[in-house]
């Protein structure tokens, strides 16, 4: 990578750097291509060289969802990353919205960039879904999927209590606000946690969410989904994640019942977000389980 990889050096944020540069740093780092999304372009960023990892982000995100990560992947593999269709940059495809079309887009964008070619996959929360989906028709060529806060493997959507309606609010810095608070409360393990790098993600990703996912049509649970799904897999926990309790208390139902096949680990302390909360040890662990499976 020579001299683009010194731009992912020395930490994220590096001491003294604001969000804005640190994100524009990382950025700059990668090479853009665009996929066709509908009547649109599907915007992917491609950091390193060697075998490709695909990361998905979360709703309401981008690919700064993985902005930690990037760097400690990139040494090791090709990481491609788009924006999924309808949120951060990328555009909105035609209605009806329906996870099977979500999936088709983002596959037919691998095709283009890496046809035939197999590769390792980790998607986080919603990227989870989407990544399942993904996954069922990507026979022989995923080599293992890793799911971070996958809340929909328990069957059911599980509402968020707390929340602030930023999009009511009048000004800017009540607008800010409202963001520091819902981190707070649905992606880290609590409010202390929410550092200024994590409040400018949010507050530039989720104005850009075009799509209300929790309205796409979905012929299948992910639980049915995941039962599809031939390659290894592995479902990522923080302990702190308020969906978790509901994984546990789910599992008999939705996963021993159906005689699906996964790993479960967890990261202690951890929220929902936890490929950013705790980064290094999430790094660890994917890196760990991507390598099992080469």
């Amino acid at each position: 990578m020579g001299a683009l990889y010194k731009e992912l050096e020395g930490g994220v944020p590096r001491p003294r750097e604001s969000p804005e540069e640190c994100v524009a740093r990382i950025q700059n780092a990668a090479e853009k291509i665009i996929t066709p999304c509908g009547d649109g372009d599907l915007i992917w960023h491609v950091w390193g060289e060697g075998e490709s990892l695909v990361l998905l982000h979360g709703n309401h995100g981008s690919w700064t969802h993985w902005i930690k990560n990037i760097p400690f992947f990139a040494e090791r593999y090709r990481v491609l990353v788009p924006d999924a269709p309808g949120l951060g940059n990328s555009a909105v495809p035609p209605e009806p919205h329906t996870m099977d079309e979500m999936a088709a887009i983002v596959n037919a964008g691998l095709d283009i960039i890496i046809p035939g070619k197999s590769f390792h996959m980790a998607g986080f929360s919603y990227g989870s879904t989407l990544g399942g989906y993904m996954a069922i028709t990507l026979t022989g060529r995923l080599k293992s999927f890793g799911m971070i806060g996958s809340a929909r493997l328990t069957g059911q959507r599980t509402m968020v209590e707390g929340l602030i309606n930023w999009k009511r609010l009048e000004t800017e810095a009540e607008r800010i606000e409202a963001h520091r608070h819902n981190l707070g409360v649905v992606m880290l393990s609590d409010k202390s946690k929410v550092d200024d790098l994590a409040l400018y993600l949010q507050c530039n990703n989720a104005p850009r969410a075009r799509v209300k996912s929790h309205k796409f049509v979905r012929r299948l649970t992910l639980p049915e989904i995941v039962k599809e799904i031939e390659a290894p897999i592995c479902v990522y926990w923080g302990t702190k994640d308020q969906y978790y309790p509901f994984y546990l208390s789910a599992y008999a139902e939705q996963i021993t019942a159906r005689h699906i096949s996964i790993e479960t680990d967890t990261i202690e302390g951890a929220g929902h977000w936890a490929n950013y909360e705790s980064s290094d040890e999430m790094n660890a662990k994917l890196a760990a389980f991507f390598e099992s499976n080469d």
